[in-house]
Formats: structure tokens, sequence, C-alpha cells
């Protein structure tokens, strides 16, 4: 349908935005991030729903909350059952009973209560959870079981964040790539803008690497092979690894000792990101599986040469630009340590990064995602 002279209709999108209401990680990011841009074009009616008051502000996004979340304990099994219920049949309540929406599942998931009617969208960022299990609990991998397949087949239309991961829809899923649109991340303007030095940077060369002490981010690997490049001596004796993020490794969470240098910092304000990556001498990134690898992008905006996996998404996000190695192999890991810390090698990669991330916009991710959203 248009409207008169020819304009295109305006839809109606409603999206589950609950995740907003807690931390953020890749997926909030990816949430707030393409709203914002979406609500910036004017082109649609958009509603951003959740169980408790997000306060976004953001201009042409209204919230909603048609019901509360009560006050009951994280991770607890009645945790589990209200947020199933909210994710599968509350979040679809504001949807006007006389006609159908576009919904579009942001975090990877639709809920069960979608009508005929109704236009489904899913973003799609990995398929982690089929490809390296182990890396996820029990409880992770159960609930991607139960409620992948189902946004799958319900879809009228996949998002895949990268070429990688809609292969990976294509190899994994059986899913046709007719029904798939690969749409890169944008990079947020706070990376273009002049860095504030973080409170951490106190004239000491140092690494950065994000996503705490976990499996998935390959932290172990990464610190061996920290430790054994610091231990050559001479002017790397001097460098520290500071490690953003939540610690997983239930390990590090029981107090374990880690080696000289390594530094974790715990939770980091975004406003603090541009300075900490900035005064970085590179950024440390072996991640074993990504589907897109968002801190690539954020680590080449700011300047800083990176170092990441030959697997996943990130060949393809860094473009090049990145000094690849085999997340599998720390005595790999270490020579790309020692690559990246060459003078005329760091300068090539700052260059290549800066260039790079000219292909990463969110106006242009919000432009696609409409025509995801039009596409019948």
């Amino acid at each position: 349908m248009t409207l008169a002279h020819g304009a295109p209709e305006r839809l109606e999108v409603l999206v589950n935005a609950r995740h907003l209401a807690g931390p953020m990680t890749g997926i909030e990011v990816y949430m707030l991030e393409l709203l914002a841009a979406l609500g910036r074009t004017g082109r649609l009616d958009l509603t951003a729903i959740s169980w408790s008051p997000l306060d976004l502000r953001l201009p042409g996004v209204r919230e909603v909350v048609p019901a509360r979340r009560p006050a009951i304990r994280e991770g607890s099994i009645q945790a589990t059952l209200y947020k199933l219920w909210f994710d599968q049949w509350a979040c679809l309540r504001p949807a006007p009973h006389d006609r159908g929406v576009v919904f579009h599942g942001m975090d990877g998931f639709l809920p069960r209560a979608l009508r005929r009617r109704d236009w489904a969208v899913v973003t799609v960022h990995d398929l982690g959870w089929q490809v390296h299990p182990e890396l996820y609990s029990s409880r992770l991998r159960l609930m991607y079981r139960g409620l992948f397949p189902w946004a799958v087949r319900r879809a009228d239309r996949l998002i895949a964040v990268s070429r990688y991961t809609a292969d990976d829809l294509i190899r994994r899923a059986g899913v046709p790539a007719s029904r798939i649109d690969v749409v890169y991340h944008g990079l947020d303007p706070l990376f273009a803008a002049p860095p504030v030095p973080h409170p951490s940077h106190t004239g000491t060369p140092y690494f950065l690497a994000v996503g705490g002490v976990s499996p998935r981010k390959n932290a172990r690997r990464l610190i061996e092979a920290f430790t054994r490049w610091r231990s050559r001596g001479g002017a790397r004796s001097v460098y520290q690894l500071l490690i953003t993020g939540a610690s997983l490794d239930q390990d590090f969470l029981t107090g374990a000792e880690l080696p000289a240098g390594v530094r974790p910092l715990g939770y980091v304000e975004k406003a603090e990101l541009p300075g900490l990556y900035a005064g970085a001498a590179a950024f440390l990134y072996p991640a074993i599986y990504e589907g897109f690898g968002l801190p690539i992008v954020e680590a080449m905006a700011s300047g800083t040469p990176v170092v990441t996996s030959t697997t996943g998404a990130a060949p393809e996000i860094a473009g090049g630009a990145a000094v690849l190695v085999d997340p599998f192999d720390v005595a790999a890991i270490e020579a790309g340590i020692e690559e990246v810390t060459q003078p005329a090698e760091a300068v090539r990669r700052r260059g290549l990064g800066l260039e790079r991330i000219r292909l990463f916009d969110w106006g242009a991710a919000a432009e696609a995602t409409i025509e995801s959203y039009r596409r019948r």
C-alpha cells in the first residue's frame, strides 16, 4: 500500500526492547543504536516494548510497558518463567487488534503470539551455540534449541549481521539465501570524537581486551600469550594487559591470581571506552567465535591497531586491517602481539583501520533494515 502522491505507507514497527533495562552487552548496543537510527528516519511508527520504564528519549520511538517485571531474583526459575512469558506473549500486547504490524526480533527471537497478519523480521547475531556449544551454559543451549527453530520458521525476513552469519544460517539452519539480508552494524559517533584519556592510563604502555575473563573471548589463551610475550624482556616487560567487562570464567570468579601485568577493570562506562581504546598500543581480540565483532570496529575507529581471530566473522569485519591469528594457538597470538608492536606495522594497521570503518554506519543500517520491513 502507498499513501497519496506515491509516498510509501508508514509502517508500524514493534520491538521487544526489555534487554535495554539490563546490562549493556553487544546485543543491547545493537538494539539501542538501531532503534535510534530507525527513529531518526521519521519513516516509521516505532514502539519499544519493555517490562520496566526505559526512558530512552529517542526521537521517533514510543515506549510502552505492557506488563511490569515483579521483584524476583535474577536466575531463579520464577525469573526464567516470567522472561519466557513476557518474550513469547506479553510483548505483543501493544499490537493493534484490527491490523498487522512489523515485529522486529532484534535479540534473535520471535514471540509465539505473532499473528498471521504480522510481518516478522528477526536479527540473527550468530550461531555460536551450535558451532561452539562448549562455550555456552546448558541453560542457554536449552533456550536456543527451544526458541531459535521457531524464530527461523516464522520469520518472513532474517537479518544477518555479517556474511559469515548468513552463511551459517544457510549451512546450519537450512535457511534459503533469498530470505536473508546482510546488514552490518554501524559505529557510534562517540568513537569519532577526540577521546578523553581513561583514568587507568597512567603513561605505562598497555594492550586492551574486552569481554572479561571469559571462555568465548578466549581470555585464558590471551593471558598466556601476553605473559609469554612480556617475559621476553626489554621494553615488553613494562606493558600491561587491561581487560574490561565481567569475568565469566569460574576459576577467576573464585579468586585465581592473575599473572603480572594483567589488570581486570570490570565494567567500564561507554563514555570512557574511546579513551581506553585510543590509549592502547593495540587492541587484542582473539575471540573463539564472533558473528560480527563490534569492538573490532570501535578499536579501529579509535586509531588503535587490532589483533583478532582467523575464525568467525572477525576476518570479514576487519577486512585486512587487522593482524589475524589462530585463536587456538597461544604461540600464534604471541606472534601477533609482537607483529603489531613493531612501529611501522602499527602505523600501517592504524591507517588501514581508519579506512575500513567508513563501511559501518547506523544510518545505512537503518535504511537497509527498513528495506527488510518492506520486502514482500
